[in-house]
């Protein structure tokens, strides 16, 4: 390889690496405040005294994200136990969502 092909495929790379760390960024922002406003939903529905069902399946269900997430990375018992255990949580609840209690 000559040297401009050496520059063009390090210049590539470069713009690869600042493309990730862009997505990486905007999704940490959007998860902060999709938090935040399950926060805000929370506090509103205890104020209120409301069923919290659903936003205990909002947060049941990003956990179970992340957890096979992880299960998926690292490949431990543990992890692989957790998501089994939020799986069940997520379905209970949901099951309890929309039977309406």
């Amino acid at each position: 390889m000559n040297k401009n092909e050496i520059l063009k495929a390090a210049q590539q790379a470069n713009d690869d690496e600042g493309k990730r760390n862009t997505i990486l960024t905007n999704q940490s922002i959007m998860f902060g405040f999709y938090s935040l406003g399950l926060l805000f939903i929370l506090i509103i529905r205890l104020l209120r005294h409301e069923s919290l069902n659903d936003v205990l399946f909002l947060v049941l269900l990003g956990g179970l994200g992340i957890e096979i997430s992880q299960a998926i990375n690292k490949r431990s018992i543990i992890s692989i136990l957790m998501s089994i255990l939020l799986v069940v949580a997520v379905v209970y609840t949901a099951w309890i969502i929309a039977i309406g209690k």
